[in-house]
């Protein structure tokens, strides 16, 4: 059986999450914009696992941000009061927007789905590129392929949602297996996990509703990674990266920052 749908308020309790959103962003912001290699990977490291155990277990993944938007589509197809989703609505919009403005630094670091799946890549996807090149325990799709099957996806969950009443995403979104208490979604999130270390962001890249609208306004953000002069076209950043420097997919995974003999990789206003 599907889960029915409740009143989605945005009360006291989302209040943790969404301060812990709007902390982790701006300091990721500000290591970025003072110098990238503060991102170091220990740094990372340690900011993943607050993530995941402090957004996603202690506060169970609450408010999901995918959740407002099956919310929506339902209450739409059954003409309900839209009142009650104006507030996560406007948080939703909100956060989509900074991809516009400065990129995915949401979906690399104060999304729990998204930070697991970025400390279990560095498994096999890593940022020495001899050793990317001998390690054959790794996957890798077109960007092009993967942006698809995520717009497909997304799609499909807007017609499910708005013909026939099915909340799919609700069921099976692997944001709220943290709640470690719904069995779909744990296992949704077993899955992503284990698909994490062959195949670089799964949910992110190939299903995530949110990382489609987000990817599509990362193409035009105002400020994200720039080649300064310094670079000299050795290609390296695009062999590292784990996603080609596909517009609007970088993580912030510092991948290409970490390879770069010029320091010729800087987080910069568009010129």
């Amino acid at each position: 059986m599907f889960m029915q749908f409740e009143p989605l308020p945005l009360d006291d309790s989302s209040a943790p999450m969404i301060i812990f959103w709007i902390i982790t962003f701006f300091f990721c912001l500000i290591m970025l914009v003072t110098d990238a290699k503060l991102l170091s990977k220990k740094v990372k490291t340690v900011l993943y696992l607050i993530t995941i155990f402090f957004a996603g277990f202690m506060l169970k993944g609450i408010p999901n941000v995918l959740v407002p938007v099956e919310f929506t589509l339902i209450t739409i197809s059954q003409r309900g009061d839209m009142i009650h989703l104006l507030h996560p609505i406007a948080i939703f919009c909100l956060i989509m927007g900074t991809s516009f403005l400065v990129g995915r630094i949401f979906c690399g670091f104060a999304c729990p789905i998204g930070a697991l799946q970025e400390l279990i890549s560095t498994i096999n996807f890593k940022s020495d590129l001899k050793t990317q090149k001998e390690n054959k325990f790794h996957i890798e799709f077109s960007p092009q392929i993967s942006n698809k099957v995520r717009w497909v996806f997304t799609g499909s969950l807007f017609i499910l949602a708005i013909i026939w009443d099915i909340a799919l995403l609700r069921d099976f979104n692997p944001l709220s297996g943290f709640t470690l208490t719904l069995l779909f979604p744990f296992i949704g999130l077993l899955i992503v996990s284990l698909a994490s270390i062959f195949l670089y962001r799964p949910w992110c890249r190939f299903l995530c509703p949110f990382g489609a609208g987000s990817a599509f306004l990362g193409k035009f953000a105002t400020i994200t990674y720039r080649r300064t002069v310094d670079c000299n076209d050795c290609g390296l950043c695009e062999k590292i990266c784990p996603t080609k420097l596909f517009p609007g997919e970088c993580y912030y995974c510092n991948r290409c920052v970490e390879i770069c003999s010029q320091d010729a990789i800087k987080f910069d206003i568009l010129n």
